[in-house]
C-alpha cells in the first residue's frame, strides 16, 4: 500500500527536475558565434548566426529537451549564404553551459566536438 502513495511523489520529483533547466537566453559558442534560445516547457527553438566576417551563415532550429539532452533539427536560412540542414544533440552540463555531443549535416564544421555554448548576459 505504501508503494502506491510513493509513486505520485516520485513522478512529481522526476518531472520537476527534468524541466528545472531554462535555456532561454543569449548564448555564445566557443567559436564566437551567437545563439539565441527560447525554451517553453520541454520545447526548444533557436536562431544562430556566424560572427566571423569571412563566414556568412544563419540557421534556425527546433526540438526538445529530454532530461539533460537537447535534440534539435536545424536548417540554414537565406539571411546567410549556406544551405545546409541536419540535426544537433547538446548535453546540458550546467545552467550556463551546453556541449555538442552529436551532429549531422555539417553543423559547426570539422571541429564541432570542441564547441561549447556559454550563456551570456542579456535583457531577455
Amino acid at each position: 500500500m505504501a508503494k502506491i502513495f510513493l509513486l505520485p511523489i516520485m513522478v512529481a520529483v522526476f518531472l520537476s527536475t527534468t524541466l528545472a533547466v531554462d535555456l532561454t537566453g543569449d548564448w555564445r559558442a566557443s567559436t564566437g558565434d551567437n545563439f539565441y534560445i527560447r525554451q517553453v516547457n520541454n520545447t526548444v527553438w533557436s536562431y544562430e548566426e556566424s560572427s566571423a566576417k569571412d563566414e556568412n551563415w544563419t540557421s534556425v532550429a527546433y526540438g526538445t529537451l529530454e532530461g539533460n539532452t537537447v535534440k534539435l533539427n536545424w536548417t540554414d536560412v537565406p539571411k546567410g549564404n549556406a544551405s545546409l540542414i541536419g540535426t544537433l544533440v547538446l548535453n546540458v552540463t550546467s545552467d550556463n553551459e551546453l556541449q555538442v555531443i552529436d551532429q549531422t549535416g555539417g553543423w559547426g564544421g570539422k571541429d564541432w566536438k570542441q564547441i561549447k555554448l556559454m550563456r551570456i548576459s542579456s535583457g531577455f
